[in-house]
Protein backbone atom coordinates (compact mmCIF):
# COMPACT_ATOMS: atom_id res chain seq x y z
CA UNK A 1 0.00 0.00 0.00
CA UNK A 2 1.41 3.33 -0.91
CA UNK A 3 1.11 5.89 1.79
CA UNK A 4 -1.22 9.17 0.42
CA UNK A 5 -0.08 12.40 1.92
CA UNK A 6 -3.16 13.33 3.53
CA UNK A 7 -1.21 16.23 5.90
CA UNK A 8 -3.05 14.11 8.57
CA UNK A 9 -1.36 14.10 12.27
CA UNK A 10 0.97 11.34 12.85
CA UNK A 11 -1.38 8.71 15.50
CA UNK A 12 0.08 9.41 19.09
CA UNK A 13 0.62 6.41 21.78
CA UNK A 14 -2.98 7.83 23.10
CA UNK A 15 -4.55 8.02 20.04
CA UNK A 16 -3.42 4.06 19.58
CA UNK A 17 -4.15 2.77 22.84
CA UNK A 18 -7.98 4.60 22.63
CA UNK A 19 -8.04 2.89 18.78
CA UNK A 20 -7.17 -0.36 20.43
CA UNK A 21 -9.55 -0.50 23.67
CA UNK A 22 -12.81 0.36 21.05
CA UNK A 23 -11.38 -2.57 18.74
CA UNK A 24 -11.25 -4.75 21.52
CA UNK A 25 -14.44 -3.91 22.76
CA UNK A 26 -16.03 -4.19 19.61
CA UNK A 27 -14.47 -8.03 18.67
CA UNK A 28 -15.52 -8.98 22.24
CA UNK A 29 -19.06 -7.56 22.49
CA UNK A 30 -20.54 -7.14 25.86
CA UNK A 31 -24.38 -8.62 25.09
CA UNK A 32 -25.42 -5.86 27.50
CA UNK A 33 -24.52 -3.24 24.89
CA UNK A 34 -26.80 -1.02 23.64
CA UNK A 35 -27.09 -0.33 19.69
CA UNK A 36 -26.28 3.13 20.51
CA UNK A 37 -23.18 1.89 22.53
CA UNK A 38 -22.17 -0.13 19.47
CA UNK A 39 -22.86 2.65 17.17
CA UNK A 40 -20.57 5.58 19.13
CA UNK A 41 -18.07 3.04 19.08
CA UNK A 42 -18.15 2.79 15.49
CA UNK A 43 -17.92 5.87 14.89
CA UNK A 44 -15.00 7.00 16.99
CA UNK A 45 -13.23 4.32 15.07
CA UNK A 46 -13.98 6.05 11.88
CA UNK A 47 -13.61 9.17 13.13
CA UNK A 48 -9.93 8.21 14.29
CA UNK A 49 -8.79 5.98 11.42
CA UNK A 50 -9.75 9.19 9.22
CA UNK A 51 -8.30 12.05 11.53
CA UNK A 52 -4.76 10.83 11.58
CA UNK A 53 -2.49 9.59 10.02
CA UNK A 54 -1.60 5.73 11.31
CA UNK A 55 1.17 4.38 8.36
CA UNK A 56 4.51 2.45 9.27
CA UNK A 57 7.10 5.21 10.16
CA UNK A 58 10.69 4.96 8.68
CA UNK A 59 13.68 5.49 11.33
CA UNK A 60 17.42 5.06 11.13
CA UNK A 61 20.32 3.83 13.20
CA UNK A 62 22.17 6.42 14.06
CA UNK A 63 25.27 3.88 14.34
CA UNK A 64 24.76 2.43 10.68
CA UNK A 65 22.53 4.67 8.77
CA UNK A 66 20.50 1.98 7.96
CA UNK A 67 16.80 2.08 7.86
CA UNK A 68 14.67 0.25 9.70
CA UNK A 69 10.25 0.31 10.26
CA UNK A 70 8.30 0.32 12.94
CA UNK A 71 4.32 0.94 13.71
CA UNK A 72 3.09 4.15 15.13
CA UNK A 73 2.62 2.55 18.53
CA UNK A 74 6.27 2.17 17.97
CA UNK A 75 6.77 -1.66 17.61
CA UNK A 76 9.82 -2.44 15.23
CA UNK A 77 8.37 -4.80 11.94
CA UNK A 78 11.92 -4.51 10.11
CA UNK A 79 15.15 -3.74 11.91
CA UNK A 80 17.42 -1.07 10.73
CA UNK A 81 19.08 -3.13 7.94
CA UNK A 82 18.14 -1.55 4.67
CA UNK A 83 18.29 1.22 2.64
CA UNK A 84 14.80 2.32 2.37
CA UNK A 85 11.68 0.06 1.58
CA UNK A 86 8.87 0.39 -1.60
CA UNK A 87 5.91 0.80 0.29
CA UNK A 88 3.96 1.65 3.81
CA UNK A 89 0.90 -0.52 5.69
CA UNK A 90 -1.29 1.03 7.91
CA UNK A 91 -2.05 0.40 11.43
CA UNK A 92 -5.75 0.17 10.70
CA UNK A 93 -5.37 -2.60 8.37
CA UNK A 94 -2.38 -5.37 7.92
CA UNK A 95 0.24 -3.32 9.58
CA UNK A 96 2.37 -6.39 9.99
CA UNK A 97 2.40 -7.33 6.29
CA UNK A 98 5.38 -8.06 4.51
CA UNK A 99 7.60 -5.62 4.09
CA UNK A 100 9.56 -4.79 1.06
CA UNK A 101 12.69 -3.51 1.20
CA UNK A 102 15.52 -1.81 -0.71
CA UNK A 103 19.43 -2.87 -0.19
CA UNK A 104 22.28 -2.24 -2.38
CA UNK A 105 19.86 -1.02 -4.84
CA UNK A 106 17.33 -4.12 -5.39
CA UNK A 107 14.49 -4.67 -3.57
CA UNK A 108 13.67 -7.90 -1.40
CA UNK A 109 10.67 -8.77 0.61
CA UNK A 110 11.07 -9.76 4.90
CA UNK A 111 8.56 -10.85 7.19
CA UNK A 112 6.64 -7.69 8.77
CA UNK A 113 7.57 -9.16 12.35
CA UNK A 114 10.11 -7.43 13.34
CA UNK A 115 12.86 -10.46 12.99
CA UNK A 116 14.31 -9.40 9.53
CA UNK A 117 13.54 -12.74 8.26
CA UNK A 118 13.99 -12.59 4.39
CA UNK A 119 11.47 -14.13 2.34
CA UNK A 120 12.84 -13.56 -0.90
CA UNK A 121 16.44 -12.15 -2.37
CA UNK A 122 17.32 -9.05 -2.89
CA UNK A 123 17.16 -9.42 -6.89
CA UNK A 124 14.67 -7.62 -8.77
CA UNK A 125 14.31 -3.59 -9.51
CA UNK A 126 11.18 -2.97 -8.31
CA UNK A 127 8.37 -4.63 -6.32
CA UNK A 128 4.93 -3.60 -4.84
CA UNK A 129 1.97 -5.44 -3.23
CA UNK A 130 -1.16 -6.06 -5.15
CA UNK A 131 -4.44 -5.43 -2.61
CA UNK A 132 -6.30 -8.07 -1.25
CA UNK A 133 -4.31 -11.03 -2.09
CA UNK A 134 -0.60 -12.33 -1.24
CA UNK A 135 0.74 -11.83 -4.61
CA UNK A 136 3.09 -8.84 -5.88
CA UNK A 137 4.00 -6.84 -9.11
CA UNK A 138 7.59 -7.11 -9.51
CA UNK A 139 10.15 -6.15 -12.11
CA UNK A 140 13.73 -7.63 -12.94
CA UNK A 141 16.61 -7.89 -14.92
CA UNK A 142 16.14 -4.48 -16.11
CA UNK A 143 12.95 -4.38 -17.75
CA UNK A 144 11.19 -1.28 -17.51
CA UNK A 145 7.83 -1.32 -19.35
CA UNK A 146 6.17 -4.67 -18.47
CA UNK A 147 5.87 -5.91 -15.28
CA UNK A 148 5.48 -9.81 -13.68
CA UNK A 149 4.11 -11.33 -11.08
CA UNK A 150 5.80 -12.97 -8.55
CA UNK A 151 4.75 -14.76 -4.69
CA UNK A 152 6.15 -13.67 -1.47
CA UNK A 153 9.15 -16.02 -1.40
CA UNK A 154 9.91 -14.61 -5.26
CA UNK A 155 8.97 -17.54 -7.05
CA UNK A 156 7.97 -16.14 -10.39
CA UNK A 157 4.01 -16.90 -11.20
CA UNK A 158 3.90 -14.55 -14.55
CA UNK A 159 6.98 -13.84 -16.22
CA UNK A 160 7.55 -9.48 -17.18
CA UNK A 161 4.97 -9.53 -19.99
CA UNK A 162 2.53 -8.02 -18.25
CA UNK A 163 0.89 -4.48 -19.08
CA UNK A 164 -2.02 -4.65 -16.73
CA UNK A 165 -3.76 -6.27 -14.07
CA UNK A 166 -6.77 -6.14 -12.35
CA UNK A 167 -7.92 -6.37 -8.74
CA UNK A 168 -9.12 -9.67 -7.82
CA UNK A 169 -12.70 -10.98 -8.01
CA UNK A 170 -13.69 -14.11 -6.23
CA UNK A 171 -10.85 -15.63 -6.37
CA UNK A 172 -9.22 -14.66 -9.92
CA UNK A 173 -6.97 -11.95 -10.96
CA UNK A 174 -7.13 -11.15 -14.51
CA UNK A 175 -3.65 -10.30 -16.33
CA UNK A 176 -2.85 -8.16 -19.71
CA UNK A 177 -0.04 -8.13 -21.90
CA UNK A 178 -1.60 -5.36 -24.87
CA UNK A 179 -4.51 -6.39 -26.38
CA UNK A 180 -4.09 -9.95 -24.82
CA UNK A 181 -5.85 -11.36 -21.30
CA UNK A 182 -5.12 -14.05 -19.11
CA UNK A 183 -5.96 -15.02 -15.29
CA UNK A 184 -3.99 -15.94 -12.01
CA UNK A 185 -5.45 -17.99 -9.37
CA UNK A 186 -4.70 -16.32 -6.15
CA UNK A 187 -5.06 -19.10 -4.15
CA UNK A 188 -2.97 -21.30 -5.86
CA UNK A 189 -0.89 -19.32 -7.85
CA UNK A 190 -1.84 -21.13 -11.10
CA UNK A 191 -1.42 -19.07 -14.15
CA UNK A 192 -3.04 -18.91 -17.47
CA UNK A 193 -0.45 -16.43 -19.77
CA UNK A 194 -2.49 -14.12 -21.20
CA UNK A 195 -2.86 -15.40 -24.97
CA UNK A 196 -6.79 -14.94 -25.21
CA UNK A 197 -8.25 -12.60 -27.15
CA UNK A 198 -11.33 -11.91 -23.97
CA UNK A 199 -12.84 -13.31 -20.72
CA UNK A 200 -15.88 -14.33 -20.06
CA UNK A 201 -16.37 -14.59 -15.91
CA UNK A 202 -19.36 -14.40 -13.18
CA UNK A 203 -19.28 -15.16 -10.41
CA UNK A 204 -19.08 -18.96 -8.80
CA UNK A 205 -18.85 -20.54 -13.08
CA UNK A 206 -16.08 -21.50 -14.91
CA UNK A 207 -14.17 -18.98 -17.28
CA UNK A 208 -14.77 -18.86 -20.93
CA UNK A 209 -11.85 -18.11 -22.75
CA UNK A 210 -11.95 -16.66 -26.37
CA UNK A 211 -9.80 -17.10 -28.67
CA UNK A 212 -10.18 -15.96 -32.18
CA UNK A 213 -14.02 -17.73 -32.96
CA UNK A 214 -13.61 -20.11 -30.40
CA UNK A 215 -14.85 -20.42 -27.09
CA UNK A 216 -13.67 -22.62 -24.34
CA UNK A 217 -12.02 -23.28 -20.57
CA UNK A 218 -8.64 -23.99 -19.70
CA UNK A 219 -8.04 -27.29 -17.80
CA UNK A 220 -6.49 -26.34 -14.03
CA UNK A 221 -3.99 -29.12 -14.05
CA UNK A 222 -2.17 -28.90 -17.62
CA UNK A 223 -3.70 -25.19 -18.28
CA UNK A 224 -5.42 -26.77 -21.69
CA UNK A 225 -7.28 -24.73 -23.61
CA UNK A 226 -10.31 -27.03 -24.33
CA UNK A 227 -13.98 -25.42 -26.59
CA UNK A 228 -16.99 -25.49 -24.60
CA UNK A 229 -18.21 -27.79 -27.07
CA UNK A 230 -15.71 -30.15 -26.77
CA UNK A 231 -15.18 -30.21 -23.06
CA UNK A 232 -18.87 -31.25 -22.75
CA UNK A 233 -19.28 -34.06 -25.28
CA UNK A 234 -15.80 -35.67 -25.03
CA UNK A 235 -15.62 -38.21 -22.27
CA UNK A 236 -11.80 -37.68 -21.88
CA UNK A 237 -12.49 -34.01 -20.10
CA UNK A 238 -15.67 -35.64 -17.13
CA UNK A 239 -14.96 -34.19 -13.83
CA UNK A 240 -11.55 -32.60 -15.37
CA UNK A 241 -11.55 -29.30 -13.45
CA UNK A 242 -11.07 -25.87 -15.64
CA UNK A 243 -10.50 -22.30 -14.14
CA UNK A 244 -13.40 -21.00 -12.13
CA UNK A 245 -14.16 -17.84 -10.11
CA UNK A 246 -16.13 -18.60 -6.60
CA UNK A 247 -17.74 -16.70 -3.94
CA UNK A 248 -16.01 -15.57 -0.82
Amino acid sequence: MQKVEKNLPKATAEVVREYDELQQKLNGLDPSWSDEDVKAASERLYELENNYDWFNVEFTDPTTGKKGLKTVSGEVIAPALYDGFNEFHSYTFAPHSPVIAIKGGKCGIVKGDGSGLQLCDFKFDFIQSLPFCTLFVARWDGEKERFGIVAGNGEIICPNILTGVSEAVNGIMSIESGDKCGVIDIDTYQCVLPEYDDLEMDAEADIVFVKGDKRGYVTEDKGEFVTVEQYETDENFIDVPVFATRLP
